[in-house]
């Protein structure tokens, strides 16, 4: 049967003919319906094809999930993802200034942090990334989104722990010892840290195979194994023994330091990262005099760096690893004009009576709450720098915040390319 793609519903389903939805398929193109799991159409199912697409460049592309827009053009992502912000905002009837995208450099290969999971296939541990919703991993070690040298790592892992016979956990019977393995990888050094996940303490010859990584790859600076005691979906727990080194790395974005340990809230993209933050930086004009509150500020990324530019920052983290990491942070750069707290974000905005001129929120992909955002409308921040990597959650807690806020601007960042998430910066000033 053969089928045209006529629009595409949140970047993603294809809508065909009589309301038939399939995957990865662009408008206008013509293609031969296979009724395939997910309703996936290959590259030689395309009849016809738009001039907005590329050849596929991953072998597991169609059956992993993880990327969306492998088979589209660069620039054409960049456009779509621009056209999903700026209908979003169409939609909800708000007026601001939609700016351009600003673009990754580096669509390919960008990600430093590497997250594989541990399977069994002819009673031999491969590592690989699990499918898109399912318990199935697929053994493979070049994904094309992330860091190639991480990669390479990550493939001589596999190897070691093959070479000593350490077998993959498996979660139907409970039984084996390594679950995932996670890298990551600092930008301004390319120093790696490596986290070996285990079901319970014992990891085999783990001193052997930290010390026959770090030969084969020196900027493996530190190994450490997580310790999990029960089943779980989450790759790392709070239990830890640190193998080889000292447990973290460093990295820098301008003359500021941060310790990354295996836990630490880090964006993924470095090189966009660092835009990211200069530019929330810039639209907030931050005077030598202001006072900044930077919430959910996990290790203290942005309120290091505005602390540069402000009188005094105020840093809000609920969670314990990431406000000890902010600490650490804030000693080892020697900032006196930062103030950490740890707490809850609401419990803390009700209680505090000072002035605010600037107000920094990045919080998770489900955005705010409501208790949050009546307290900010209480607080009346003169200005509220809102970065988000949902911008439907984004704009959503942006309808609240309108009763007393006018949103001057939005700035889309491509911080994920070849999948179909963006982050977003919102400016908005008291009305």
């Amino acid at each position: 049967m053969e089928i045209t793609c006529l629009k595409l519903n949140d970047l993603t389903e294809s809508v065909c003919e009589n309301n038939l939805k399939v995957r990865y398929m662009l408008p206008l193109e013509k293609a031969t319906f296979i009724n395939r799991k997910n309703k996936v159409i290959h590259e030689h199912d395309i009849i016809e094809k738009s001039m907005h697409r590329t050849r596929v460049i991953c072998p597991i592309f169609y059956e992993c999930g993880g990327c969306d827009f492998l088979h589209i053009k660069y620039e054409e992502q960049v456009r779509m993802k621009s056209e999903f912000i700026s209908k979003l905002i169409e939609r909800n009837h708000i007026i601001t200034d939609l700016l351009p995208m600003i673009k990754n450099d580096k669509p390919l290969n960008y990600r430093h942090k590497i997250v594989a999971s541990a399977t069994s296939i002819n009673k031999k541990l491969k590592l690989g990334l699990f499918q898109e919703n399912s318990k199935n991993i697929i053994a493979y070690l070049k994904c094309h989104i992330q860091d190639e040298s991480g990669n390479a790592v990550l493939a001589s892992v596999e190897e070691l722990l093959s070479k000593y016979k350490i077998p993959a956990y498996d979660i139907d019977l409970n039984v084996g010892i390594v679950k995932h393995v996670m890298i990551r990888k600092s930008f301004a050094s390319n120093q790696m840290l490596v986290v070996i996940a285990t079901n319970g303490t014992l990891l085999p010859n783990g001193k052997k195979i930290a010390s026959d990584l770090v030969k084969k790859h020196p900027l493996v600076q530190t190994v450490i194994q997580n310790i999990h005691r029960k089943k779980t979906k989450l790759v790392l727990l709070d239990e830890e023994k640190v193998i080889y080194g000292k447990g973290y790395i460093e990295d820098k974005i301008d003359d500021i330091t941060f310790r990354l340990s295996s836990k630490s809230f880090y964006q993924v993209n470095p090189v966009q990262m660092i835009k990211l933050y200069q530019t929330a930086l810039e639209l907030a004009q931050i005077q030598p005099n202001d006072i900044v509150m930077d919430t959910y500020s996990g290790i203290g990324t942005i309120a290091l760096l505005a602390s540069k530019r402000a009188k005094e920052v105020i840093a809000i983290e609920s969670n314990q690893s990431s406000y000890q990491d902010a600490m650490i942070n804030k000693k080892h750069n020697q900032v006196s004009n930062i103030t950490l707290i740890h707490s809850d974000v609401e419990t803390y905005l009700k209680s505090y009576k000072g002035r605010v001129d600037c107000l920094i929120m990045d919080p998770t992909r489900e955005g705010s709450t409501d208790i949050f955002l009546n307290a900010l409308l209480e607080l009346k921040p003169k200005k509220i720098v809102y970065i988000s990597c949902d911008p439907r959650t984004q704009i959503r807690d942006i309808l609240v915040l309108l009763k007393g806020y006018h949103l001057v601007s939005v700035q889309p960042v491509d911080m994920f390319s070849q999948t179909v998430h963006v982050e977003s910066i919102a400016l908005l000033k008291l009305k």
